[in-house]
This record gives C-alpha cells, sequence and structure tokens, in this order.
C-alpha cells in the first residue's frame, strides 16, 4: 500500500501585483494550467491559495511523488522565500477530484483571518490551529475551476490528458483576454 503524503508550504510571489480590483492575476491563472496538467498525469492532488503576493499551497499524493514535485518547486522562478508550514503522512488525499483545485480571494478567508486577530494574509506566521483552518477552507470553498478526476486506467490517462489539453487551450485563451485587458486598463 502507497505511503500518502499532505505538504502544506508557503511562498512569495516575485511577479508584480495587479491593482486593486482587476480581478484574478494572469501569473496564477499560468500557474493553475500547469499544475493541473502536471499533478493530473503524476496524480498529484490538491490546494491553492493566493493573496496579498502570498501562495498558500497543499500537495497531497504518494510521498516521493510529493517530496519530487517539492523538490522542482524549489527551484520556479514564479515564487520565492518557500516555507513549509505542515508535513504529514495521510490515510488517503482529501483533495481527491482536483489536480489543483483554486479558491480565488474568499471572504471567508478574511473571516478566518479576523477570527485570529489578523488584517491582511500573511501565512508565514501561521499557528497550526490556522493552517488547519485554512486546508479545511481550501476543502470546503467552491473551486474557480473544473474538478479533474481521479485516474484509473490507461484509456481514463488518455482522456483526461486529451480534456487536460482542451483545458490548457481554453485556460490560455481566457488568460490572453485577462492580459489585454490588464495592458488596456494599466494604458490608459
Amino acid at each position: 500500500m502507497p505511503r500518502y503524503l499532505r505538504l502544506t508550504y508557503v511562498s512569495r510571489a516575485t511577479f508584480p501585483p495587479v491593482r486593486d480590483g482587476a480581478g484574478f492575476h494572469p501569473e496564477v491563472g499560468g500557474i493553475l494550467v500547469q499544475s493541473r496538467s502536471n499533478n493530473a498525469r503524476t496524480r498529484l492532488v490538491g490546494g491553492l491559495y493566493f493573496a496579498d503576493g502570498c501562495f498558500f499551497q497543499v500537495l497531497e499524493g504518494r510521498e516521493e511523488d510529493v517530496e519530487a514535485l517539492y523538490a522542482r518547486l524549489q527551484d520556479d522562478p514564479r515564487h520565492e522565500d518557500l516555507r513549509v508550514l505542515d508535513r504529514r503522512e495521510i490515510r488517503e488525499p482529501e483533495f481527491r477530484g482536483w489536480a489543483m483545485k483554486h479558491v480565488p480571494d474568499a471572504p471567508e478567508v478574511r473571516a478566518l483571518m479576523a477570527r485570529h486577530g489578523r488584517i491582511g494574509f500573511e501565512p508565514y506566521s501561521f499557528s497550526a490551529e490556522l493552517v488547519e483552518g485554512m486546508v479545511g477552507l481550501l476543502l470546503g470553498s467552491p473551486d474557480s475551476g473544473q474538478p479533474a478526476q481521479p485516474i484509473q486506467s490507461e484509456s481514463e490517462r488518455e482522456a483526461v490528458s486529451r480534456r487536460t489539453e482542451v483545458s490548457m487551450l481554453l485556460g490560455a485563451a481566457g488568460l490572453l483576454v485577462s492580459a489585454l485587458a490588464l495592458a488596456i486598463m494599466l494604458f490608459r
């Protein structure tokens, strides 16, 4: 029986923020498209939250796969200051069905921060209780995209790969539209 691992980590974005009210950050969209494609192939699952220039991410899967991905993520130039907040063996992944669930900036997160006497999102100083609260919110909140189905057979893997390619094309088109809208707003 495989050993499953949940790794919860935070990092700081290296890309500039978008102006207030500009909505979804195009860089985050690119990260989601790439991670959903890669994770579906390696059977990794998880959740991502991004606010105030910080990522809060949960990765779940076979221990060796999670550790290998985290090692690669440390060299990703889109973020820095990676710090593991929680690493634990789990019976089975709880984020089943999401190659990478994305929860947009949500009022529930702001409410959780307020209950802990915090203003803004600064995950580097989260207590264990606050980490658990964020993981629970990621699990219980609506996803900004379509969940990926668990892959069982080679034919399902091929079907997921085709759907992922279509999803990536649609995601890329959406990112292009977002980037154009952002450029128009910035250069007015």
